[in-house]
């Protein structure tokens, strides 16, 4: 079971039938398991058809993202900044390398 949260702000952020996704990106040429998650507000029709569901959120993510962030405890906030929508994470900027090398993502 996923323990990803919206706060109220991120979820009013959100327009109709967007989600937030977690990606997946390869970061090193030696182990195809080794990258990082970036987080980006998406129309749910755009979403990729593998992407698997976090929890009950309207939150997604790439099928690699999904084994690291199932069974962590992520909340999602919302930052206007100018005139961008920010949404932001309280996980690690490492995160995910560090879920690659088996170290834990909160100390």
């Amino acid at each position: 079971m996923s323990l990803v949260t919206l706060t109220p702000a991120a979820r009013a952020a959100l327009r109709d039938e967007e989600v937030i996704f977690f990606d997946w990106h390869v970061t090193g040429l030696c182990c195809a398991d080794a990258g990082e998650f970036s987080m980006r507000p998406l129309r749910r029709s755009r979403l990729p058809r593998r992407t698997r569901r976090l929890g009950t959120e309207p939150v997604y993510a790439h099928p690699v993202a999904w084994v690291h962030l199932v069974e962590l405890p992520v909340t999602i906030d919302f930052r206007p900044v100018w005139r961008w929508r920010r949404f932001t994470t309280d996980l690690p900027p490492d995160a995910g390398l560090r879920c690659c090398l088996g170290r834990p993502v909160y100390d």
